[in-house]
């Protein structure tokens, strides 16, 4: 019984030092300092999709139409210089359309309408290519234009400027706090690293029904920020 009481005193002994280290090691002594840092950069990748659909009597009616309006949109998108492989186009969507109230017991399971229609997503990398693009698409009777995305293709460079700049800023935070208590400070003992990714950021939505654009879309300048805290030791 002793034997046990031991054992079990020792375990709990071991446990306490072992959150004691770990606390430690969330936590350790020093000046505690967070930078923050940003750059603002020029959009070069830009996506959107477009639905385009329609509905007749039967299927194929309806998949005619939707085919002669990809057609047309995808010979505007190669007219003005789209490179066709940033262009997806999804298979067709097919969808039943019942109207009871109009129909006869016998009839009630037969669709009064078919919908069909297609999702054509486009990544650009010249915005110029936008406006053309979604005018077209609403001259044909779009049926949805999603949000239009911003994104980057040099995330991990912009992000590593904005790295440095939190780097500096958290090493400047630590200098003033050291000066202002007069106290020098040690080596970096602890860092943590938070990073933001490069934004996406949304605009317009057009929805069915919309007939045309009356202005002309500019992307602007957009942030990537980057995050880091830095613990100094304290050397008197």
């Amino acid at each position: 019984m002793i034997k046990n009481k031991f054992i079990a005193f020792t375990v709990l002994l071991l446990s306490i030092a072992g959150q004691a280290v770990n606390a430690e090691d969330i936590n350790p002594p020093g000046v505690e300092v967070t930078g923050k840092g940003a750059v603002l950069i020029d959009p070069d990748i830009f996506t959107f999709s477009i639905t385009l659909a329609d509905r007749a009597m039967t299927a194929e009616q309806a998949k005619q139409v939707v085919d002669e309006k990809t057609n047309e949109l995808l010979a505007l998108a190669k007219k003005i210089g789209v490179d066709q492989n940033s262009i997806e186009t999804t298979q067709m969507s097919i969808r039943p359309i019942f109207d009871n109230k109009s129909k006869s017991a016998q009839d009630l399971y037969q669709p009064s309408l078919i919908d069909v229609s297609r999702e054509l997503t486009f990544i650009l990398t010249n915005f110029e290519h936008y406006d053309p693009i979604l005018d077209q698409a609403i001259r044909l009777g779009v049926k949805h234009i999603s949000k239009l995305q911003y994104e980057t293709s040099k995330a991990d460079e912009y992000y590593r400027q904005a790295l440095n700049v939190a780097i500096k800023d958290a090493e400047e935070k630590a200098k003033q706090i050291a000066s202002r208590l007069n106290f020098k400070l040690g080596a970096v003992t602890h860092m943590s690293e938070f990073p933001h990714g490069a934004p996406r950021v949304l605009m317009t939505d057009y929805s069915e029904g919309a007939k045309s654009i009356s202005f002309r879309s500019n992307p602007g300048k957009r942030e990537i920020s980057a995050q880091i805290t830095l613990i100094y030791s304290i050397n008197h």
